[in-house]
């Protein structure tokens, strides 16, 4: 498109300025003088100040004078046709001046636009060029904002995995105690044991004489008028044998309440096992995760 505000009188004034400084005037000078316009419209309006301009200069030879028409009649038709004949030739030149500024006109018009196309194109390259460094700018800062996420999720990440490796840890001493306490549990338990299995062969053996006694006293009865110191001393003996035998009884209550103690002991202890097994099993899980985030860690590095 022309500049806004170039017309043809500003055409014509330009040409005929150029004109009279004794310079042809041309397209592309014009477009100078004018600072900018449609090379198609300049060439079309400067197309037509030039015809303009001839006819007025052919227009402007003046007729013979009539006072020496007569006289100059033949040497002013001579020079006439002299001068016609120098015209055709000038028009002529003229002509073939015109037809080889057309060609360079329209070489110059082609050049123009292949410029002006090149200037547009390499135009649209920049705003083109400008965006993908906008984007590649934006995509930049994005990568430098996901950078410093992934940056805070590894630290985050690994301040979680050293409390979880601490916890690793006292969970690993909690069941060392754990395992040494139900151990000293068990040796307890077996002490117990054996303490119960002699506190029951004291009660047979105990039970065996009291039997035995009382056979003793059946046969003392029986022989009670024979043998009443008999009798009396077997009753002392009975009543030593009872006292004895009261004294293994409490010896027995005591010991099955000390196995009643024992067997709520062992009870806890196998609680206490069995929840010691459950956080073990919660530990190993969580040194499976501690290793997937590892490999994990890794990855990001």
């Amino acid at each position: 498109m022309g500049r806004p505000g170039i017309t043809r009188e500003q055409v014509f004034e330009t040409a005929s300025a150029i004109a009279h400084e004794g310079t042809t005037p041309t397209v592309m000078a014009v477009r100078k003088r004018l600072g900018g316009g449609s090379p198609n419209n300049i060439t079309k309006w400067l197309g037509e100040w030039k015809a303009q301009h001839e006819t007025t200069r052919v227009e402007a030879l003046p007729p013979l004078p009539e006072p020496v028409e007569a006289a100059m009649r033949q040497v002013w038709g001579s020079a006439w046709k002299g001068a016609q004949d120098q015209l055709e030739s000038e028009r002529e030149a003229l002509s073939a001046a015109r037809k080889e500024i057309e060609r360079e006109r329209a070489e110059m018009l082609a050049e123009i636009s292949r410029l002006d196309g090149e200037l547009e194109a390499a135009r649209a390259e920049t705003q083109e060029r400008d965006k993908a460094l906008d984007a590649a700018r934006r995509s930049h800062d994005e990568t430098r904002a996901e950078l410093r996420e992934a940056r805070v999720l590894v630290e985050e990440r690994s301040r979680r995995i050293d409390e979880q490796a601490a916890e690793i840890q006292e969970a690993r001493r909690q069941s060392s105690e754990a395992q040494a306490q139900t151990k000293r549990l068990e040796a307890d338990l077996a002490h117990l044991n054996r303490e119960l299995g002699e506190a029951r062969q004291r009660a047979d053996q105990e039970a065996k004489a009291r039997s035995k006694l009382a056979g003793e006293l059946d046969r003392v009865q029986a022989d009670n008028r024979r043998l009443s110191d008999e009798i009396k001393r077997a009753g002392e003996s009975a009543k030593q044998a009872k006292a004895a035998l009261d004294l293994g009884g409490k010896k027995i209550a005591k010991l099955e309440g000390a196995l009643d103690e024992e067997r709520q002991a062992r009870a806890s202890a196998e609680r206490e096992t069995a929840e010691l097994r459950v956080q073990v099993a919660t530990l190993t899980e969580r040194t499976a995760r501690v290793e997937e985030l590892h490999a994990l860690i890794e990855r990001l590095k």
